[in-house]
């Protein structure tokens, strides 16, 4: 029997998290003639574990909102939005606080999926978010709140964005156009999420066995196998490297001996090859297999599953008797900064 041992380590890398808010009109006529809004948002640290089971919670992100201006007394008055996301996007949760404490829920939408009655110039419609900027004299800019939530367990890509596009519609004041017909900005909010490189790895099967050798002789030996089945589970938000050899200081790699301990005698080795990776280590290519590999993903149904099997070399008919030969094996998974160039995708190699 090989026993196993899985190695795996978890290392987090952290970035500044960005916030922009971007609503504009389709050009600078347009903007002269008809009401919209612009934002900027201050930037903010949020980061994003996906291993941990509570997800992400409550994250305030601060947009400032300044209306289109047309001098002569034309200004924006009034704006009313939803938040769209690409369809099949994790459900977000967004919550928006405007002015004077009004908290607009559940206003985030597919993109392919808003309702029809959406955005709509209504104080008391619900599903969207209304500002009012009030009449010429009122200052032309405003703070809203968004609190976004992330689900646990969301695919994220470390180091990548989440975005969500600006539906809305806008009455103006001073001879300023209304616009009653929803426009589209899409990606209009960018929330650089500091999603942790991280990483989650077990080995999934039985102990790397080869059964009672008493019997196998060296013509038989390479018909003696481990399960197929056997892997090695990885799951990342961002690239990764691993690798396989024995443990260090193993003074004879890739030989079973009694009990693990080393020794020089021969009666007492059997020899066996490893398959990792689609390449082979055995005692005379002894080198530990390393590669480094595209991200795995979170989650069961697109994790990256890294198949491992033994094969004798020598039989154990002419070896001394013992209640085991064993050694073992270390399989080490590191996770990479995001960014990292690592276009393998080592889920798809086959033994």
């Amino acid at each position: 029997m090989i026993t196993r041992t899985v190695m795996s380590c978890l290392r987090k890398f952290l970035a500044m998290a960005a916030v922009v808010l971007m609503i504009a009109g389709a050009n600078g006529a347009y903007a002269q003639s008809n009401c919209g809004v612009t934002g900027s948002g201050g930037s903010t640290s949020i980061q994003y574990d996906p291993f941990a089971s509570s997800g992400l919670q409550s994250v305030d992100i601060p947009l400032t909102l300044t209306r289109v201006t047309a001098g002569g007394g034309k200004k924006t008055q009034e704006a009313y939005f939803v938040l769209t996301k690409p369809a099949g996007s994790p459900a977000y949760q967004v919550q928006a606080t405007v002015p004077g404490g009004g908290t607009y829920f559940d206003v985030l939408y597919d993109s392919n999926a808003v309702p029809s009655n959406l955005p709509a110039i209504s104080n008391i419609q619900t599903g969207q978010i209304a500002v009012q900027f009030g009449g010429a004299a009122q200052p032309d800019t405003l703070q809203i709140n968004l609190r976004v939530t992330v689900p646990a367990n969301v695919d994220l890509i470390a180091g990548g964005l989440i975005q969500f596009g600006i539906r809305y519609v806008c009455k103006g004041t001073g001879g300023l156009n209304d616009v009653l017909t929803p426009i589209d900005s899409a990606a209009a909010i960018s929330i650089n999420v500091n999603v942790l490189s991280a990483l989650r790895a077990s080995f999934v099967g039985t102990a790397l066995d080869f059964g009672e050798l008493a019997q196998v002789s060296d013509a038989q030996a390479s018909t003696v196998k481990t399960s197929p089945s056997n892997h090695v589970r990885v799951q990342s938000s961002g690239p990764y490297t691993v690798s396989l050899g024995v443990m260090p200081g193993d003074a004879q790699p890739f030989v079973l001996t009694p009990g693990g301990a080393s020794t020089t005698d021969t009666s007492q080795q059997i020899r066996y090859s490893v398959r990792f990776l689609g390449q082979t280590r055995s005692p005379t290519s002894t080198s530990a297999i390393t590669q480094t590999c595209a991200r795995a993903g979170i989650g069961d149904a697109i994790e990256d599953r890294l198949p491992v099997q033994s094969t004798l070399i020598d039989g154990g008919a002419t070896k001394a008797i013992s209640p085991i030969y064993s050694e073992n094996l270390v399989v080490t998974i590191t996770p990479l900064v995001a960014g990292s160039v690592a276009p393998t995708d080592c889920g798809s190699i086959p033994l």
